[in-house]
């Protein structure tokens, strides 16, 4: 008979649990739930792979690597597009006031009432009638286009950033999970244990079920009582 076989109540160890099996382990469920990076880090000491801190550290990594290549792209799209713009004319204002020793009494909503038009008899330095009237105009009639263009740019990176961190996750997580097929003996499909880690709305419920069979299994092939020789298990 087949050691694995069925042992009284005991599911067969050949299968994961449910992916939804949470029926008396809610801690877990809750655990996978708040901190799945902990919980990996659980898994991954638990089939002999490396330490928790190194599981932690990987699933950790991989998320933070990832996030914070798209958060670059979008700090320097925002820089090229906006705040390059609006700190050359801080500068070349904030530069007038220095080596001129000139002081600004000039109102700069009246340069916006007039539509950036600088009147003759304006009580204003030189030096900043120029970057002043290009501020304004930069802001009446460039600024509203370029905030409708980069709002489309970090909606379609965040997408992006989201879809290969999914990707990312699928393939690494699922790969852990297949070395979890191996070594468990357990029937499993590589496709599958990829698309359950990538979709976000399963990932953690993954590791809780690779979690709750690693504790049933080691329960199994590892008894906690020693059984006698004589006895038959059926």
């Amino acid at each position: 008979m087949n050691k694995y076989e069925n042992m009284g109540s005991i599911i067969f160890p050949h299968v994961f649990n449910d992916l939804t099996d949470c029926n008396g382990k809610m801690s877990i469920c809750l655990f996978g739930l708040c901190c799945p990076t902990c919980l990996f880090g659980i898994i991954y000491q638990k089939i002999q792979l490396g330490s928790c801190l190194t599981g932690f550290c990987k699933y950790f990594m991989l998320q933070f690597l990832i996030s914070a290549i798209f958060t670059s792209m979008i700090y320097t799209i925002e820089w090229d597009m906006l705040y390059s713009k609006e700190y050359y004319y801080e500068n070349t204002i904030r530069l007038c006031y220095n080596n001129n020793n000139c002081t600004n009494n000039f109102d700069d909503k009246q340069l916006y009432d007039n539509k950036c038009i600088m009147k003759n008899n304006s009580d204003i330095c030189d030096c900043l009638k120029h970057p002043l009237i290009e501020q304004c105009e930069f802001n009446m009639n460039k600024l509203p286009g370029i905030m409708d263009n980069l709002f489309g740019d970090i909606i379609f990176i965040s997408i992006l950033n989201s879809l290969v961190l999914f990707m990312s996750m699928g393939l690494y997580l699922g790969q852990i999970r297949n070395k979890i097929g191996h070594k468990y003996n357990i029937l499993y499909n590589s496709r599958y244990n990829f698309l359950v880690h990538c979709n976000p709305c399963t990932n953690q419920c993954a590791l809780c079920q690779e979690y709750n069979t690693i504790n049933r299994l080691d329960t199994i092939i590892t008894p906690i009582y020693t059984v006698q020789s004589s006895k038959t298990l059926y």
